[in-house]
């Protein structure tokens, strides 16, 4: 192996095993729980229990038992009511105990092959979002995300804060990783032609006349300048997605400002990567007020707390404080 290659593979190894304090990591874990916890519990207020867990034999709309490969939890116990009670049950309890930090990679592994289970029996009903929080929670029950406002904080050090102790900070990168692949994925798989000039950017107008979605009623956008509005917003939402591994570029600069050039250094200075993140952000911001999007907005949003270095976090906060006592 060549000199260089040597250093490219030692500098790309010390990346991936640097330390960090986890409070970046347990904002995600905290934020990201209570939207999965919200989710199941509204299956339970809607009383969709047995519908959604159960078999047709019982009341469900499940086929599990007329397929070929029958899913391993109804093969592992009967398919009664009282199964598709647990199954539900198990999920909720493991999204309370890693959200609160109790057992977190051990609850983590629970609610993901659980929420499997459950997507296995009913494959229908698992969404996309689904899929992506699944694939984050299985980067939890890696990490060290309760080392910070949890009970095994509170166990260990006798502080739900925990006494400072350095996690790995491969995960919190691995998300940022994940959430620009996601995108940027989002960008290039929108082929409809509505979401190109072609198509007269008409994909978000089209989305808001659809009743099964649309929160509200918006046959106003049909006039300007409510139209343009919305071409203005799915322009804008192909231009964020299709440019967001530019960010890496960004953060890469940010990390190495001695090699960031004229151009690099500008972008540190204004962190121009606020720039995708914010956008981002507005987005689901918005398509949750304007949309029936379930946890979709709200359970993306959760994972932006990986975005600040955990040092960020008491800038932040050490910042509003002097404004708020100015």
């Amino acid at each position: 192996m060549s000199a260089r290659l040597q250093r490219w593979w030692h500098a790309w190894v010390d990346f991936w095993d640097e330390h960090e304090h986890p409070r970046s990591i347990a904002l995600v874990r905290i934020a990201l729980g209570l939207c999965v916890l919200y989710d199941f519990l509204e299956i339970w207020r809607l009383g969709l229990v047995v519908p959604l867990f159960g078999v047709t034999e019982v009341g469900g709309l499940s086929d599990a038992l007329l397929r070929e490969g029958t899913p391993l939890y109804y093969a592992l116990v009967p398919a009664t009511v009282g199964s598709a009670q647990i199954l539900h049950a198990c999920i909720v309890v493991a999204a309370i105990s890693f959200t609160l930090g109790f057992f977190t990679r051990t609850s983590a592994l629970v609610l993901v092959v659980a929420w499997s289970q459950f997507a296995s029996i009913l494959p229908y009903s698992d969404r996309g979002i689904d899929s992506l929080c699944r694939l984050v929670l299985t980067v939890f029950a890696f990490a060290r995300a309760g080392g910070w406002l949890s009970v095994d904080a509170w166990i260990r050090t006798g502080t739900v804060w925990g006494d400072g102790q350095l996690v790995a900070a491969w995960p919190r990168r691995l998300l940022i990783g994940q959430l620009v692949l996601m995108y940027f994925s989002a960008g290039i798989l929108k082929t409809g032609i509505t979401w190109w000039p072609m198509g007269d950017f008409a994909a978000l107008y089209y989305a808001l006349q659809d009743p099964a979605v649309a929160a509200y009623d918006f046959s106003f956008a049909r006039h300007q300048p409510y139209y343009f509005v919305t071409q203005l917003g799915t322009a804008t939402t192909m231009l964020y997605q299709l440019t967001y591994p530019l960010v890496f570029l960004l953060m890469w600069w940010r990390r190495h400002p001695e090699r960031a050039g004229r151009w690099g250094q500008w972008a540190n200075r204004y962190r121009l990567e606020f720039l995708w993140i914010g956008t981002g952000a507005t987005f689901h911001v918005v398509l949750a007020g304007v949309m029936n999007l379930g946890i979709f907005p709200w359970a993306m949003l959760a994972l932006y707390p990986s975005w600040l270095h955990p040092d960020e976090w008491v800038q932040l906060h050490a910042r509003l404080r002097r404004r708020w006592a100015a």
